[in-house]
């Protein structure tokens, strides 16, 4: 049986704490399932913790119950989490797939939005997310299990606006035109909830409406990104 800890000065327990709060250079996942997945997806755990209950393997983190739910995200922790280097990405490899588009995000506060649209983007086959400022931090522990893991497998890249300026630009926006989104070779940007894109986007890029009924002014961006994303997926197909 491994020892288990039971104090806030150890030293794991700083650490997984910091990734916790600041998910700078290492992330935390939680969950079996997710720990797993990222496993298989070729991630190299830094260290895995379990709670007491939950017991651990001879090279496993066990912290006791109360250290456990200080670091859980979840209400209802299933008791094994990760430590992982974060992963880094570029922007020239979001860009160097032709065959599909990329997504931006610009300004989109809510890590529960940020996660839910890397999931879309996995999910039409977008060539990966742009992350531009302003935004909520895709690998925050609440955007991660949003993503539903694929946070894991879709490349995600921060950038400033100016980096954008090689690739053809749309963005989501009422005042466009309700057009068919680009299949391939585009960015498609999404912008925050309340003000859209910013002024550098709208004097780069093209906007794109949706043909609503006129009950509502506006969707979620995390549900207009996945009526654009399934209608260039399809256009793909």
């Amino acid at each position: 049986m491994n020892d288990t800890i039971t104090s806030r000065q150890n030293a794991w327990f700083k650490r997984v704490h910091r990734a916790v709060r600041e998910h700078g250079g290492e992330i935390v996942v939680e969950g079996p399932k997710q720990v797993a997945d990222a496993i298989a997806a070729g991630w190299k755990p830094l260290v895995v913790v379990k709670s007491q209950v939950a017991g651990g393997r001879s090279q496993d983190v066990v912290f006791s119950e109360s250290l456990f739910r200080a670091l859980a995200d979840t209400k209802t922790s299933q008791g094994v989490l990760a430590l992982f280097e974060r992963p880094h990405h570029t922007v020239a490899e979001v860009l160097s797939r032709h065959d599909t588009i990329a997504v931006a995000l610009d300004g989109v506060q809510d890590p529960g939005n940020v996660g839910t649209i890397v999931r879309l983007a996995a999910a039409f086959d977008a060539a990966g997310v742009i992350v531009l400022p302003g935004c909520a931090d895709p690998y925050s522990p609440k955007a991660i299990r949003a993503s539903a893991g694929a946070a894991l497998h879709v490349p995600i890249a921060g950038a400033s606006h100016e980096d954008l300026g090689g690739g053809t630009l749309f963005y989501a926006d009422s005042a466009g035109d309700a057009m068919p989104p680009p299949a391939r070779n585009a960015i498609i940007v999404f912008g925050s909830e309340g003000s859209g894109v910013s002024d550098v986007i709208r004097r780069a890029g093209k906007p794109i409406a949706i043909a609503m009924s006129g009950r509502v002014e506006s969707l979620n961006v995390a549900a207009a990104a996945a009526i654009l994303l399934s209608r260039s997926y399809e256009s793909r197909r």
